[in-house]
């Protein structure tokens, strides 16, 4: 195995050095445009995600309770003038 001077060694750990900065450049070049691609678009509607859910939610519950309203008002209607 041959031995490396001082020089040799201190230029090695240079140019090791120097591909590990450019390589690092790189990664972070790479990083920066992968950020930008995914970074969430603004949202163009009235509502975000959790009120969207939570306004359709609250949309059914309605829903629910006029359509079992409207069969309580049925059923009274029956019971008073056919009873």
């Amino acid at each position: 195995m041959a031995e490396m001077t001082r020089k040799e060694y201190r230029e090695a750990q240079a140019k090791a050095a120097a591909e590990a900065e450019t390589r690092d450049e790189k990664r972070r070049e790479a990083e920066r445009e992968y950020a930008k691609e995914s970074r969430p678009k603004p949202t163009t509607g009235r509502f975000d995600e959790p009120t969207f859910k939570k306004v359709n939610s609250l949309k059914k519950k309605l829903n629910w309770a006029i359509g079992i309203t409207a069969v309580l008002l049925i059923i009274v209607f029956v019971v008073l003038f056919f009873l």
